[in-house]
């Protein structure tokens, strides 16, 4: 396999979860503010205000490919924050990587890890209050 297709195959894996942006759509109707915070990467020479598949799904979208930060450094966590116009304190983070959601925590963030996307937001609701 070429890297090229390697690349290709690892994106599929890494799409957005459906689910996930179902419950996004649900926490914006309650007038809640939600961001993607992702580690990504573009092509070489790849428009840096290209559209996303998250574009609409969420009020921010900070991508580590054109920010030129990755999670788990703090100051990515801090630009979401500042783009919400939000505190760390009234965040909840989700991340599947362990080592991701440790800075957020040190921020002053919930935080839960995604292993199975439904016990992840039903964390999720018990601490926003609502279903999502």
């Amino acid at each position: 396999m070429v890297a090229t297709e390697l690349m290709a195959a690892l994106a599929r894996g890494l799409a957005p979860r459906e689910e996930m942006l179902a419950a996004a759509g649900t926490i914006r109707a309650r007038g809640l503010r939600t961001a993607a915070l992702t580690n990504n990467w573009a092509a070489a020479g790849a428009a840096r205000d290209r559209g996303s598949a998250m574009d609409g799904v969420f009020d921010v979208v900070v991508e580590s490919s054109v920010e030129g930060l990755r999670k788990p450094d703090p100051a990515i966590y801090l630009l979401a924050c500042e783009r919400l116009s939000v505190e760390p304190p009234e965040c909840v983070f989700l991340d599947d990587l362990g080592a991701n959601l440790k800075p957020a925590r040190a921020l002053g963030m919930a935080t839960i890890k995604v292993t199975d996307p439904g016990d992840a937001l039903t964390e999720l609701a018990e601490l926003l209050g609502f279903s999502v």
